[in-house]
């Protein structure tokens, strides 16, 4: 009988363990305290029994109006309906439209916010509200509107039909594509290797060019290059040659950091040799790398590396390494 009762004891004990230390099993924290859970019911049950530590932002910028948004308006988390009169449970957001989400450790976590934070509400010409962000830093919550916290309810004693509260704003499409426009100044290699002249010269080159990323991932380019004139020389002969190259290409590419995107570039490109009565153009495939550093929420820091493969008889490889500016609308 006292082994019974010992093994009782022990279980409930036990279970007050689990309960104490499992609860938070799936709790992540940033750099900044922010705390993020592994899901919805995690979140909504911390908030519920008040041992939820709500978002705090860190950044500070203005309200960035999207295409088709016309008036926006402050108010708090729990002025948009009774259903977040206990905050929000949102799933972390990564950066996108020119402004950020939350933390990298926090992306896809479910984030706790305030019913008395303050929002941005914005809305369209006919005065429809159609999103919501964070108002000191104008971060971006995972949708148009962030997730309500689910309000517990109280055990009826008789069933009941339970109507749910009609959101105040409506979803809405979110734009994906981004147009942007660069420029870099760095130093084209260029190679000749015709019957009569073999040699090679590095001289300053530009390159001028807009995109378009259609996704996180894939984007597309044009652009155009410009050289100083090579000077080639072997001691048989010589020839000043300008080099001009118009072209289009895939990027393909992603974060890798919290400001920092990698990507890889595959296209074709037409290239011009000029030189005093003489002039030749191949169309010659193209491929290299790039890095983007963002400095602002517009404006990056860009560095380019492309590769010109041989085409014809005269014309060998080519290569241009530069360094400049991104700017995204």
């Amino acid at each position: 009988m006292y082994n019974a009762k010992i093994l009782s004891a022990a279980a409930v004990l036990a279970a007050g363990v689990f309960a104490s230390t499992g609860a938070h099993a799936g709790m992540v924290t940033d750099a900044h305290g922010n705390v993020g859970y592994d899901n919805a019911a995690e979140c909504d049950a911390a908030v519920q029994n008040g041992n939820a530590k709500f978002y705090q932002s860190f950044t500070t910028k203005p309200a960035l109006r999207r295409a088709g948004e016309t008036q926006v308006k402050v108010t708090r988390l729990a002025d948009l309906g009774g259903n977040y009169r206990l905050g929000a449970c949102d799933a972390g957001a990564a950066h996108q439209f020119g402004r950020d989400g939350v933390s990298k450790a926090l992306q896809g976590k479910y984030v706790p916010y305030s019913p008395n934070m303050a929002v941005n509400v914005y809305a369209n010409a006919t005065g429809q509200p159609v999103r919501v962000s964070m108002k000191q830093c104008d971060n971006n919550f995972s949708g148009p509107i962030p997730r309500p916290v689910a309000i517990p309810q109280p055990v009826a004693t008789s069933p009941v039909v339970i109507v749910p509260p009609a959101p105040v704003i409506a979803p809405v499409v979110a734009k994906t594509l981004s147009p942007y426009v660069f420029g870099t100044v760095g130093a084209l290699r260029d190679k000749v290797g015709g019957a009569l002249l073999h040699d090679r010269d590095t001289e300053v080159a530009g390159q001028l060019g807009a995109g378009l990323q259609f996704n996180k991932l894939v984007g597309a380019e044009l652009f155009y290059q410009y050289a100083k004139r090579h000077d080639f020389t072997d001691g048989l002969a010589a020839a000043d040659v300008r080099n001009k190259t118009f072209g289009g290409r895939v990027t393909l590419g992603g974060l890798v950091a919290d400001k920092t995107r990698l990507f890889a570039k595959l296209g074709a490109a037409s290239v011009k040799h000029t030189s005093t009565g003489y002039s030749d153009r191949k169309t010659r495939l193209t491929a290299g790398a790039g890095l983007a550093y963002s400095l602002t929420n517009n404006l990056a820091l860009r560095a380019d590396y492309d590769h010109y493969f041989k085409r014809g008889a005269n014309w060998k490889a080519a290569d241009y390494l530069g360094l400049g500016l991104q700017y995204n609308f």
